[in-house]
């Protein structure tokens, strides 16, 4: 009975631990599917903010083109008002020339050459203010079209940091992962390497006991000793040995209960006294039998004594796995 009832605890432990492992798995692929949910939201957040960059420079661009456009008529309207202001005194001054011509020739040709240079003049100061103009204009819009190259180029190196950024957060996800995997596969294997020390301990108890067993009954076929019970429900009388070191185990586990009022557990029981649990089955019976010892749940409890914070609440240590 004492080996079933180890067997079916051990089950129960192994039960239990395979389902907190699931229950682990799971909530680490649940915490890794969150984390590349985020990824995915992160990337598309960046797309969007893309486009609308994008779309924001093509206004910006459309805008500036327009205004320098604007400009540029505005020039142009200013070059054609100079032209027929000059065309108009142009006209003035050939009919002021025309009616001087009549008053005298070496006037009339020093005022000629004078409007002339006059002329000249202006349409030179014309060519120098168109060119200076033009060059202004084409400044402005070199400047203009690298400024809206580096911004751009800025823009890109920030998208390539941030698509950097969540590729190194998806692999250090995925490697604490791993390591995660690789420490429960550690666990699993430790675990099941005590519960294989544990079953041998079991064995050697096991065998232990079966070798007590065999020598007390080979003592009492050596001096003829031999007991036959007629009646039925009679209780068979333990052998002298078996029932001394089943007496002393119980006093060990007796000894154990009464220096724990507060409650102790049957594997802190077996771990004080060193020996496997399953041969102290027979000892725990024979104690709760005798009422020399209580048990509430998982603990036992010495008679006379009382739970941990009577008065304040019933409290109970957990069991030891």
């Amino acid at each position: 009975m004492g080996i079933a009832s180890g067997m079916k605890n051990l089950t129960r432990d192994i039960a239990s631990s395979h389902r907190e492992r699931k229950k682990k798995i799971s909530e680490i692929q649940k915490d890794a599917n969150g984390a590349r949910g985020e990824a995915r939201q992160a990337i598309a957040g960046f797309t969007r903010s893309r486009r609308e960059i994008n779309r924001r420079l093509r206004q910006d661009l459309a805008r500036d083109k327009a205004r320098r456009k604007s400009e540029t008529a505005g020039v142009l309207e200013e070059v054609q008002h100079l032209l027929k202001n000059f065309e108009a005194s142009r006209k003035e001054n050939s009919a002021s020339l025309r009616m001087k011509l009549t008053e005298g020739a070496a006037e009339r040709r020093a005022e000629v050459k004078k409007a002339l240079g006059d002329a000249r003049g202006l349409v030179a100061g014309f060519r120098v203010a168109r060119q200076h103009s033009s060059a202004a204009l084409r400044k402005d819009l070199g400047r203009s079209v690298a400024e809206t190259a580096a911004e751009t180029e800025k823009l890109r190196e920030n998208a390539r940091s941030l698509v950097k950024d969540s590729r190194a957060a998806r692999q250090k996800t995925g490697g604490q992962l791993r390591k995660d995997l690789a420490r429960s596969r550690t666990n699993r294997k430790t675990d099941v390497k005590q519960m294989l020390g544990g079953f041998d301990k079991i064995r050697r108890g096991v065998e232990s006991e079966l070798k007590e067993a065999r020598a007390a009954w080979q003592g009492l076929s050596s001096t003829g000793q031999e007991y036959k019970y007629k009646a039925r429900n009679l209780p068979l009388t333990p052998a002298p040995v078996a029932r001394a070191a089943t007496s002393g185990l119980e006093t060990k586990v007796l000894t154990v209960i009464n220096a724990h009022p507060e409650g102790i557990t049957f594997q802190e029981i077996a771990d004080r006294i060193g020996i496997a649990p399953v041969m102290l089955g027979k000892a725990s019976k024979g104690l709760l039998g005798k009422g020399q010892a209580r048990k509430e749940g998982k603990l036992y409890f010495p008679v006379n004594g009382k739970k941990e914070g009577a008065g304040q609440g019933t409290h109970f240590r957990p069991a030891l796995r």
